[in-house]
């Protein structure tokens, strides 16, 4: 049987985490949400998740730090970038460190959704772990 996908929301705006993670819950995803990176890491299983939704600005560690960390670790995690930063080089720096997808507050469901199962698809192909959208 093969394991349910499971997103970590990073946002230090508890609107938008809970708006997120409302609609994972809709589309019969599970989520998990952190107020920050730093309660991100202390997570004892930060490494389990399938997928990263996080911000870009957030206090202590920002999403491109985040993502940096993960990299540095090893994790492969698809992360996409939800986010109010219009910013061309941040965007730019968030791509070439291997971000899936950058979206603008507010961002649209089904493109997000469409960008989350895209990203969840190729990480099925390369680890045959589970299905998502089928």
């Amino acid at each position: 049987m093969s394991k349910p996908p499971v997103i970590a929301i990073v946002d230090d705006d508890e609107a938008v985490r809970e708006a997120l993670f409302d609609l994972l819950q809709v589309e019969g995803l599970s989520a998990c949400i952190f107020e920050s990176a730093t309660a991100f890491f202390a997570h004892a299983a930060h490494s389990d998740f399938d997928c990263l939704i996080t911000d870009v600005r957030m206090p202590e560690i920002d999403g491109l730090e985040l993502q940096r960390r993960l990299r540095i670790c090893g994790s492969s995690m698809p992360v996409i970038f939800v986010t109010s930063s219009t910013d061309d080089a941040t965007r730019a720096r968030a791509s070439l460190d291997g971000a899936t997808a950058w979206f603008n507050k507010p961002v649209a469901d089904e493109a997000l959704l469409r960008e989350l199962r895209a990203a969840l698809d190729r990480r099925d192909t390369a680890t045959g772990t589970y299905v998502f959208g089928s």
